[in-house]
């Protein structure tokens, strides 16, 4: 019988796109039941301009990425206090020194790794439901529901596992701002915009663009994507 993969929690120094084995001596939690949905939001850090004036919403920064997912942690088995198992993952909120009278720390970064997913970040957020109870009192089930943030678009899939950036300024594993279309804009209006209109042809290739000079309202461009154009293009 194949054996079933599970969505594990591992501390990380620093974010790298890694999934290989975790460093010796750095936490892991394993979950006892895998979640059944994963809720991945990507935001563009903006402006809404100034709406009295016509003015448009200002693209400020890199943005940010967030995951959110609900736990289910269940020891009726063994009649053992079930937040044995859940103070594993406050652990990655305090770390180690966050006793009383301890200077406050950075959270620990953390990887949440499941099969082909993975999302690097901080847990900015945990909140516990204590569900079901021994007859003397002892919490036996846990759901958890945790929030974890990073403060770049980030998108991981199975085929970038592993990769690197070699463009400059950009930091390991991190995504280049996408760039969203207004209604009525061609790839050449969008890379004019930002100052590269020599380089359409390349970025409406490089972003795999059929049609560059129609594009739907809202659709998302890499507009420092590179690639070589062929005499005759």
């Amino acid at each position: 019988m194949e054996q079933l993969e599970r969505a594990k929690l591992v501390e990380i120094d620093e974010y790298s796109m890694d999934p290989g084995p975790p460093a010796e001596g750095k936490k892991v939690v394993e979950v006892d039941f895998n979640p059944e949905t994963l809720k991945l939001s990507l935001s563009n850090q903006s402006s809404g301009g100034d709406q009295q004036a016509g003015g448009s919403t200002q693209f400020l920064g890199p943005g940010s990425s967030s995951l959110s997912v609900e736990l289910l942690f269940d020891t009726s088995a063994s009649g053992t206090d079930v937040r044995k198992r859940t103070e594993a993952l406050a652990w990655f909120i305090v770390g180690d020194a966050q006793r009383e009278g301890e200077e406050r720390m950075a959270p620990p970064k953390v990887s949440f790794r499941w099969g082909s997913f993975l999302f690097e970040g901080i847990i900015e957020s945990m909140d516990e439901t204590l569900e079901y109870f021994s007859e003397q009192g002892v919490p036996l089930r846990a759901t958890v529901s945790l929030s974890l943030k990073r403060d770049a678009l980030v998108l991981y899939n199975e085929e970038r596992l592993g990769q690197r950036s070699n463009e400059p300024n950009q930091g390991v594993g991190e995504v280049t701002p996408l760039s969203p279309a207004r209604a009525g804009d061609s790839v050449q209006s969008m890379a004019g915009r930002s100052g590269v209109s020599a380089n359409w042809k390349a970025i409406a290739s490089a972003n795999g663009i059929d049609d560059p000079l129609r594009l739907e309202a809202g659709v998302r461009i890499n507009l420092k994507a590179k690639v070589k154009i062929g005499i005759g293009t």
